[in-house]
């Protein structure tokens, strides 16, 4: 040592003193951890060992843990709890089970992934938001029978409405709702009166026609809201290539019944039309800007003011009510002014068909296909509110 020349003894201990700080902050000889220590703070804090037994397991834990830190967290965690470290190492065996397990899991992830996707295609949907001058009725606020009736009612004069009939608080609380998912249709749209046109409709263009206006009806709901449609486009009311309206209730029957028949997924009909007023009515209200035609709902309760049509059953007749009425109440929430007063007649009109049918005025022979067309959004979001049960 004493023949070493100062240069190198000089060398070999700052070696020397670096190896001893070495094993120092690995922990060989505190067991102290300071080197993962100071990488993750507070996780390793050890008293000081400095005795010689035990060393070589402390040298190896302090290695480990400088170059693996969570390893060794976890492994002391272990060892605190009682629990043989013996155990930390996996098996063969055990890496097996491990496998099969995930191999289950991912296929519940996956199930799983399925169902998130279906419920985030429903929140997507761009749901109407209601109006800042709508109203939203409750059953308290319908108790009274003349205000009820009165504000969404009118009774044509070929018809009275018997007692019981009209019940706010029942047809409130009557659950409409339908599973809206699904590729097979759902709604089916027809037009008992396909010949029905507007103030500047095109003649011969069926695309200016009510049955236009349904074919954008189908589009809102699919589009939309991912309600499948059928949209049934025969004619019904002409004869011989003469409009003929005598007997198109009967021929529209005998065709929706066809189609449910092939189509037993469809929960909801809407024989779409146009009414007719004098030439100096308007139907029209302003949504989202726009021009609209206000619809009207019509029922049918089989009955003149002489008593019940002996010959006219609807075994559905409360139901078409509740659909209705559920439906002009999210009008009135969402849509003010959108729709008119539901409209009582003596007659059928072919709403015992389905418990969801339903018999829909746009606009009027005054109106504009425009008009008519910009009623089918707010028509659909009425639709999918009572139908989603929303």
């Amino acid at each position: 040592m004493l023949g070493i020349d100062m240069d190198r003894r000089i060398f070999y201990l700052t070696e020397a003193l670096a190896g001893i700080g070495f094993f120092m902050a690995s922990g060989v000889l505190s067991g102290g951890d300071l080197l993962p220590g100071m990488i993750q703070p507070g996780l390793y804090a050890q008293e000081a060992d400095l005795s010689l037994s035990g060393i070589g397991d402390r040298i190896g834990d302090g290695l480990s843990a400088g170059i693996f830190p969570v390893w060794r967290y976890s492994e002391k965690g272990v060892k605190n709890a009682g629990t043989p470290v013996s155990e930390l190492y996996l098996s063969d065996g055990l890496m097996a089970r491990l496998a099969e397990e995930n191999e289950t899991v991912n296929g519940d992830v996956e199930i799983s992934r399925e169902e998130t996707e279906e419920d985030a295609a429903d929140v997507a949907v761009s749901a109407p938001v209601a109006s800042d001058s709508g109203v939203r009725y409750t059953a308290d606020m319908l108790s009274d029978y003349s205000f009820f009736v009165n504000q969404f009612f009118a009774v044509d004069s070929s018809t009275t409405v018997p007692d019981g009939l009209l019940d706010a608080d029942s047809f409130i609380n009557m659950d409409l709702s339908i599973d809206i998912r699904g590729e097979e249709p759902k709604v089916l749209i027809y037009h008992t009166h396909s010949q029905e046109t507007f103030a500047d409709s095109r003649p011969g263009y069926w695309e200016d026609s009510v049955v236009g206006v349904g074919a954008e009806l189908k589009n809102e709901l699919e589009d939309r809201y991912g309600i499948a449609v059928y949209h049934l486009t025969d004619t019904f009311d002409v004869i011989d290539g003469v409009t003929d309206r005598s007997a198109a209730y009967t021929y529209a029957e005998e065709r929706v019944r066809e189609v449910l028949a092939d189509y037993p997924s469809i929960k909801v009909v809407i024989d779409l039309h146009r009414d007719g007023v004098a030439e100096g009515t308007h139907l029209v209200t302003q949504i989202d800007g726009k021009p609209t035609a206000q619809i009207m709902f019509l029922d049918g309760l089989c009955r003149t003011v002489s008593g019940p049509i002996d010959y006219l059953q609807n075994p559905y007749l409360s139901e078409n009510l509740a659909f209705s009425f559920q439906l002009q109440l999210k009008g009135e929430e969402y849509y003010p002014d959108f729709a008119r007063r539901i409209y009582l007649r003596a007659y059928q009109y072919n709403l015992h068909i389905l418990p969801r049918a339903l018999l829909v005025e746009c606009g009027a022979q005054t109106n504009t296909v425009e008009e008519a067309k910009n009623a089918m959004p707010p028509l659909a979001d009425l639709l999918y509110l009572v139908l989603s049960g929303k």
